[in-house]
């Protein structure tokens, strides 16, 4: 009976080492670090139980085996027994060299869970990244729109201000314009009684007076008409 190993439907450990910076797709090879360990060990023990039985004498037949057969036999067992020791050792090597192989690969193995983990732990520092990033331009949206609104209302405010300005100055314009008219009208009152008091100096006088008065009362129907009611 002889091992037979096919080491190339397996990936060799430079191979495994080489995949070891791509945890994600090496991750297939974990089982396969298992199977390929026990299916070397299986096959150097059932290789060491048969080697034993590779050479079967029947008793019966002990006494008809003559001299010459008999020294070609003892030949045969020599070779046969050197051929099994060789084997032997040649199966002790292979499962040496299978062990060393299997510590190996869970060495690696060890790795890869290593770097699986790094790399979920930078996969989540990144996703927290992102949404400390997403987090911040939103804080600069809101940001900028209370500054919009700000803006807004100062403009209002402003507005109402000018406003309340503008009354402010109509009112103290409509004040003037008011004791303005009530002087007038005390000079008019005062023009009507030296008219009166003068109508017996002369027919003329009394003529430029009320021309006078007039112009007074065209003064004030300008004014009443342009600024109303006072």
């Amino acid at each position: 009976m002889s091992l037979i190993i096919n080491e190339r439907s397996q990936p060799t450990t430079n191979e495994l080492i080489i995949m070891m910076g791509k945890p994600r797709k090496a991750r297939w090879l974990l089982d396969a670090i298992r199977s390929t360990a026990a299916a070397a060990e299986a096959g150097a023990a059932a290789y060491a139980s048969s080697a034993t039985s590779n050479v079967v004498v029947s008793p019966s037949s002990a006494d008809v085996i003559s001299a010459e057969h008999k020294g070609s036999f003892s030949r045969t067992l020599v070779s046969t027994d050197a051929q099994t020791t060789l084997k032997g050792s040649d199966i002790h090597a292979a499962v040496s060299s299978a062990s060393a192989e299997m510590l190996l690969r869970q060495e690696l193995e060890e790795k890869l869970r290593s770097q699986t983990k790094l790399a979920a732990a930078q996969e989540l520092r990144r996703s927290d990244r992102d949404n400390l990033r997403t987090a911040q331009q939103a804080a600069k949206r809101d940001i900028k729109a209370a500054e919009r609104m700000a803006d807004e209302v100062k403009h209002a405010a402003r507005a109402d201000f000018e406003r309340c300005i503008g009354e402010m100055r109509a009112k103290m314009q409509a004040e003037r314009l008011r004791e303005q008219l009530d002087a007038l009208q005390i000079s008019m009152e005062a023009e009507a009684r030296r008219a009166d008091a003068a109508a017996r100096g002369g027919e003329v006088k009394a003529l430029h007076n009320i021309n006078k008065m007039e112009g007074i009362m065209h003064i004030f129907l300008y004014l009443y008409t342009y600024f109303g009611p006072i």
